[in-house]
């Protein structure tokens, strides 16, 4: 995996998509940081390649929900029962 300047986008496009074909997957930097990366498709392959982003992003935010729930404390089924009955005496 290359990092490549994001810069060099708009200097140096061929570079980049020789870059491209000889590393598979490039990582766009921006101050020395990472901030996209860059990977082939093709006309044959772009629906599948884009829901393949989209589903690690789905798969990434339900393990953060996850692991944020298992950091709450557990609600025990006594105050569920407590706030049921304070809603309905409303």
């Amino acid at each position: 995996m290359k990092m490549m300047a994001s810069r060099q986008l708009a200097a140096a496009p061929g570079k980049v998509w020789k870059s491209l074909a000889q590393e598979g997957v490039l990582v766009v930097t921006k101050d020395g940081r990472p901030r996209g990366i860059i990977t082939p498709t093709s006309d044959q392959t772009l629906l599948e390649d884009i829901q393949d982003l989209v589903f690690v992003r789905a798969r990434r935010a339900v393990s953060a929900i996850r692991l944020a729930a298992g950091l709450r404390p557990v609600v025990t089924e006594v105050e569920v029962e407590k706030e049921i009955a304070a809603v309905r005496r409303r």
